[in-house]
C-alpha cells in the first residue's frame, strides 16, 4: 500500500497486476499451432484441443514449466465453453502457476470475468487459496473494483474481513484504491470498520492515503474511529497532512457532520434529537413564510422598494435554510434532496386557499357562485392528489428477505448471463424488473419509474403516476378558474382615488391598488401555469405513447441541448439528467458508468420530434406502414396503440381516490405486476385499424415478436 508497507511497488500493489497474458502476435509458437495446446487455449479452440486429447498428445492436467495449465489461459481469456470442457475433462481446477503462483480463478478475477469465476467456483475452485502475495480471491477482486464481481464473491460466504499476508482486509484495499462503491458495499455487508493491519492502520488511514473523499465519508458515516492511532501514534488527521489530503479529509468531515478537528457538530436548536425529522419539517414549512413575506412586501410597498426588499428577505430566509443543511445528513445536503420545493408549492396552495376563503369568495359568491364551486372542486382535488402522491408508496421493488434469497437471484442471473447493472441492483440486492430504476434520492428501486419529482418530494411511478397526472391536471384547471374568479372579484372592488405609481401606467396603478395582495398572489399563482402546462402536455403525450419520462430521456443521454435541460426541468424540477443506470460496474470515483460509443448529437428539432412523437409520424409518412411497425417493435415494445395505451393508464380498474395494489397495472388489457416483470410480454402485431396504424395481440411464448 503506502510507504512503510511492503505491498506496493511503483505505485501499484505487488501482485495486483502481475498476471498478464503474453502478446500472441509477437510470440512465435515452439510447436505448430494445431499441436500447441497453450496457444489453442488462448484462442478458445475447443475442437482442436479435443483432437489433441483424443490423440493422446495432451490431457487436461497438462502444465508447463511455470505450472500454467490450459485452464489458466482459457480463464483469463474468458473462454467459457473451453473452461467447461477442460473442467469436465479433469483439469486441476486449483492448480497454481505463473509468476504470481495463482489459480485459474484468480487469473479470471484479474480480468473481471465473473461468469468464468462463478463457473470455477461451482466446480470446486477454492476462493481462499492465495497467490504469492497472500491475496485470495476477494482481495484480488477488490483491487480491480468491480462491484458485481465482489457481490458474487460475498454471496459465496467468503468472510468479508479475511486478511491478507499483512493483515489488510478487503475494506482496507477498497479504501486505499479509492473505490467508494466498494467501500459502501463492504460496510453494508458488515465489514469491521475498526480492523487494523500489522502497522495499526485502519481503513480510514488508507482512505486518506488515496484521498478519495467518497471513501473517507462512507467510513465516517459508518462510525470509523476519527482519532485511531497506528503503531507510530499517527491519527487520521496526521495521515491526511502527510499525504496532502487535508482538503478531502475536512470536506468528508463536514459532509458527515463533524467539525474540522473531527469533533461532533452540535445542532444549533437545543432539544432536537432527530435532526433529519426536524430539518425536513423546517424546510417544508419555511417556504410558507417566505412566500407570505415576499407577497406582502411586494403588495404594500412601491415597486422600486418592494421588489428589492422582497428579494432580500427571500434570499436571506433561503440562506438560513441552506445554512441549516450543514447539520443535515449527507444525503440531504442539497435543497433538491429535501422537501424545499414541495414546501414552495404547498405554501402557494395554502395562501391561495386562505385568500379565497377570506377575500375572494365573500366578494364573488353571489355573482359567481358556480365558478366558486368549480374552483373549490379543483382546489380540493389538487390538494388531495398532491398529498396522496407525496405520501404514497410509488411502487418500491420489494427487497430480498435474506442473503440466501439474494444469492438465489444472483445464481439465476448468472445462468442467464445477465448479471449486470441493467438486471441487478447492488444497492438493493434485488433483480431489477423491466422499466424500473434505482432512485438515489429514495434509495430504493422503483417499479415502472417515471421520475423523481422534488415538487412532491417523492418518486412518480406505477402506484402514484395516475394520481400525479390528476394532480397536475387539477392544478391547471384550478389556476385558470382562480384567474377568472379574481378578475370577477376585481370588477366589484372600487378604484382607489389619488394613487400614483412611478413605474407602471395610471390605469394599471389603479387596478393594482384595488387589492395589491390578492393581485400579487394571483400573479405568482398564474406564473405556475408555465411549467404546469408544459409538464401536463409532456405527461399526456408520454401516456399516449406508453413511455415513462426515464425511458424518454435516456434515449438522448449523451445529448446536452437546451431541450434536454428544459425537458428535465419540466418533469423533474432540475436541469441535471439523472437517467443513467446504477453505474456500479466500477467502484471508482469517476468512470463508474461503463463507456459507451459516442452518440450523434441531435438538433433541437429532433429532440422535440422525439418528445412529441412526431418522429414516428415522419418515419411512417416517408417509409410506409412497415416503418411504423418496425419502430414500435424495436424502439418501444410497450406501446400497444394510442387508444389501448390510454385505456391501460386511465381505465385499469384501480380506484381513482385510493391506493392501488402495489406494482400492478394493465398492459394491453392484461394485468401485470411491474415489480416482477423481467421479460417483455410477446405480442403479435395486427394490421387491423387503430390509432397508430395497428395494434398488438398476446401470443404464445413460442412465437416471435
Amino acid at each position: 500500500m503506502a510507504s512503510g508497507s511492503s505491498s506496493e511497488s511503483n505505485g501499484q500493489p505487488v501482485g495486483a497486476h502481475n498476471v498478464e497474458m503474453e502478446d500472441m502476435a509477437d510470440k512465435k509458437p515452439s510447436l505448430p499451432i494445431e499441436d500447441d495446446i497453450m496457444q489453442l487455449a488462448r484462442l478458445g479452440e475447443v475442437g482442436a484441443i479435443q483432437k489433441l486429447f483424443d490423440g493422446g498428445k495432451f490431457d487436461a492436467t497438462y502444465k508447463d514449466e511455470q505450472g500454467i495449465t490450459p485452464l489458466h489461459w482459457a480463464a483469463i481469456n474468458n473462454h467459457y465453453a473451453l473452461c467447461h470442457f477442460l473442467i469436465k475433462s479433469g483439469a486441476n481446477i486449483n492448480a497454481k502457476g505463473g509468476d504470481a503462483v495463482a489459480t485459474p480463478v484468480l487469473w479470471a478475477a484479474k480480468r473481471c470475468h465473473y461468469y468464468i469465476v462463478n463457473l470455477l467456483l461451482e466446480h470446486g475452485a477454492d476462493p481462499l487459496l492465495t497467490d504469492d502475495q497472500g491475496f485470495n480471491l476477494l482481495h484480488s477482486a477488490t483491487l480491480d473494483g468491480n462491484v458485481y464481481q465482489i457481490v458474487l464473491l460475498l454471496h459465496q460466504d467468503i468472510p468479508v474481513d479475511i486478511p491478507d499476508a499483512q493483515a489488510h482486509t478487503a475494506l482496507m484495499w477498497a479504501a486505499y484504491k479509492g473505490y467508494p462503491s466498494c467501500v459502501d458495499l463492504f460496510l453494508r455487508w458488515g465489514a469491521n470498520v475498526y480492523a487494523t493491519d500489522d502497522q495499526g492502520f485502519t481503513a480510514l488511514h488508507w482512505a486518506l492515503v488515496k484521498g478519495s473523499q467518497g471513501s473517507i465519508q462512507k467510513l465516517l458515516e459508518y462510525g470509523a474511529d476519527r482519532f485511531a492511532k497506528n503503531n507510530d501514534g499517527k491519527t487520521p488527521a496526521v495521515t491526511a497532512e502527510e499525504m496532502n489530503t487535508v482538503r478531502q479529509w475536512r470536506a468528508a468531515l463536514s459532509q458527515a457532520g463533524y467539525n474540522k478537528d473531527a469533533s461532533q457538530k452540535e445542532f444549533p436548536v437545543p432539544g432536537v434529537k432527530d435532526t433529519r425529522w426536524f430539518i425536513s419539517r423546517f424546510l417544508y414549512f419555511w417556504p410558507f413564510l417566505i412566500i407570505f413575506f415576499a407577497v406582502f412586501l411586494l403588495s404594500h410597498y412601491p415597486l422600486l422598494v418592494g421588489i428589492p426588499l422582497a428579494g432580500a428577505i427571500a434570499f436571506g430566509m433561503q440562506w438560513v435554510a441552506q445554512k441549516l443543511l450543514r447539520w443535515a445528513p449527507s444525503n440531504m445536503r442539497s435543497v433538491h434532496h429535501t422537501p424545499w420545493l414541495a414546501g414552495i408549492f404547498s405554501g402557494t396552495l395554502f395562501w391561495v386557499g386562505v385568500c379565497w376563503i377570506t377575500t375572494v369568495m365573500p366578494g364573488t359568491l353571489q355573482k359567481h357562485f358556480f365558478l366558486n364551486v368549480l374552483f373549490a372542486v379543483f382546489y380540493g382535488f389538487t390538494g388531495y392528489f398532491y398529498f396522496f402522491t407525496m405520501s404514497s408508496d410509488p411502487g418500491f421493488v420489494p427487497k430480498s428477505a435474506s442473503r440466501s434469497a439474494s444469492k438465489k437471484v444472483i445464481d439465476e442471473l448468472m445462468e442467464l448471463k445477465t448479471f449486470d447493472e441493467n438486471h441487478f441492483c447492488v444497492n438493493c440486492m434485488v433483480r431489477k424488473p423491466l422499466r424500473s430504476k434505482h432512485c438515489k434520492r429514495c434509495e430504493r428501486c422503483v417499479a415502472k419509474s417515471d421520475h423523481h419529482c422534488p415538487w412532491v418530494n417523492n418518486c412518480v411511478a406505477n402506484n402514484n403516476h395516475r394520481h400525479f397526472v390528476l394532480y397536475v391536471l387539477s392544478m391547471e384547471l384550478g389556476i385558470v378558474s382562480w384567474i377568472y374568479l379574481v378578475l370577477g372579484y376585481l370588477e366589484k372592488v372600487k378604484k382607489p382615488k389619488d394613487v400614483t405609481c412611478a413605474v407602471i401606467s395610471d390605469d394599471l396603478c389603479e387596478i393594482l391598488h384595488k387589492d395589491p395582495y390578492t393581485i400579487v398572489l394571483s400573479i405568482w399563482a398564474a406564473f405556475q401555469l408555465t411549467w404546469v402546462t408544459m409538464l401536463l402536455c409532456v405527461q399526456l403525450i408520454q401516456i399516449a405513447r406508453n413511455l415513462t419520462t426515464y425511458e424518454s430521456m435516456r434515449g438522448h443521454l449523451h445529448d446536452k441541448t437546451p431541450v434536454d435541460a428544459l425537458n428535465t426541468f419540466v418533469t423533474t424540477g432540475s436541469t441535471s439528467q439523472d437517467v443513467t443506470a446504477n453505474g456500479l460496474g466500477s467502484g471508482q470515483d469517476t468512470g463508474d458508468t461503463p463507456s459507451a460509443r459516442p452518440q450523434p448529437r441531435s438538433s433541437i428539432w429532433d429532440q422535440w420530434k422525439r418528445l412529441l412523437g412526431l418522429d414516428t409520424f415522419v418515419a411512417t409518412a416517408l417509409q410506409g406502414s412497415q416503418a411504423g411497425r418496425q419502430r414500435r417493435r424495436v424502439g418501444n415494445p410497450w406501446s400497444k396503440g394510442l387508444v389501448t395505451n390510454c385505456k391501460d393508464f386511465w381505465c385499469d380498474g384501480a380506484p381513482v381516490l385510493k391506493g392501488r395494489e402495489s406494482g400492478f397495472a394493465r398492459l394491453a388489457g392484461e394485468r401485470v405486476d411491474y415489480t416482477r416483470i423481467y421479460e417483455v410480454p410477446k405480442m403479435r402485431y395486427s394490421r387491423s385499424s387503430g390509432a397508430d396504424g395497428g395494434r398488438y395481440e398476446s401470443v404464445g411464448t413460442e412465437e416471435e415478436v
